[in-house]
């Protein structure tokens, strides 16, 4: 284990850690104490009440509150808030290892929740974790902000999370290979984004038991696009399965999912209330 950072500055703590170290931070608040995590196989936990590291103005490397360089890194117990850069794209963390694991944070009023580099190799777990309200002014500086974007990756997986609250960008984005979004909340709440889920790349999807609800003021009225940014829409690798989830529309005529690629999606077991909802455009079938 690495020394704990009662008393110092994470910053410290960064320079100390070893490849393999358990870096355990204590409850409390953590202002501007933003750092870079190099090492490889590390594991940074909050210990007892989840800590709070708030940007409070600064950024490592201009990015985020934390830039996690390192591979295979494991993140829990945290809470990382009030990312801004001048770029516009701050985010609780900028993941640009490979191979990253999120348990139990919460990641809330950043310009962007987590973003990950491109790293075709790499496996990004979430799990019992929110995000919430992560944007920008969009219309102010002509950038995005989503509560999550994994760039590309090998796997992507969400699981018994609540991503909400993004404006004007996506709740979750995914260019990911492999993706496995199962039994959370994403839902626009009091914002108003874009997608809910946006499967950019398409490539393989399972949406399995996930509860959706889409703001009046959502300025996109598709829930859930697949394969809408992929290079080769008719390619074999595309496969979707979306089944056990419901779709709480709150406006007008919507589109539960819309699938941009030649194969076939398989809708099962969805519950779509109300009026106005079209379950599937593009090709697929829905039972």
């Amino acid at each position: 284990r690495s020394p704990t950072t009662r008393g110092s500055r994470l910053a410290r703590a960064a320079r100390a850690a070893r490849d393999g170290a358990v870096v355990e931070i204590y409850s409390g608040e953590y202002e501007g104490d933003v750092t870079v995590w190099r090492q490889g196989d590390l594991t940074l936990r909050g210990i007892g009440e989840r800590p709070h590291l708030r940007a409070g103005g600064r950024a490592a490397e201009g990015k985020a509150i934390w830039v996690i360089k390192g591979d295979r890194v494991t993140v829990e117990n945290l809470e990382l808030s009030g990312a801004r850069v001048p770029s516009h794209n701050g985010a609780a963390i900028r993941a640009e290892g490979e191979g990253l694991t999120i348990r139990n944070c919460h990641f809330h009023h950043n310009e962007m929740g987590l973003l990950t580099n491109p790293s075709p190799d790499s496996v990004v777990i979430i799990e019992d974790s929110e995000f919430d309200r992560n944007t920008t002014d969009t219309e102010r500086h002509g950038r995005l902000g989503h509560n999550i974007y994994i760039h590309q990756a090998r796997r992507f997986i969400l699981r018994n999370s609540y991503v909400h609250g993004a404006r004007t960008g996506h709740q979750v984005k995914t260019r990911a290979r492999h993706n496995e979004i199962r039994d959370n909340r994403i839902q626009d709440g009091d914002g108003w984004g874009s997608l809910l889920l946006d499967v950019s790349n398409g490539g393989q999807a399972e949406v399995i038991d996930n509860r959706f609800q889409q703001s009046a003021l959502a300025g996109n009225r598709t829930a859930i696009g697949f394969a809408g940014e992929s290079r080769d829409r008719s390619s074999p690798e595309h496969a979707l399965r979306v089944e056990g989830n419901s779709f709480v529309n709150e406006g007008g005529a919507a589109t539960f999912v819309r699938n941009h690629s030649s194969a076939p999606a398989l809708l099962r077991g969805n519950r779509l209330p109300g009026r106005g909802v079209t379950p599937l455009r593009g090709p697929g079938s829905v039972d």
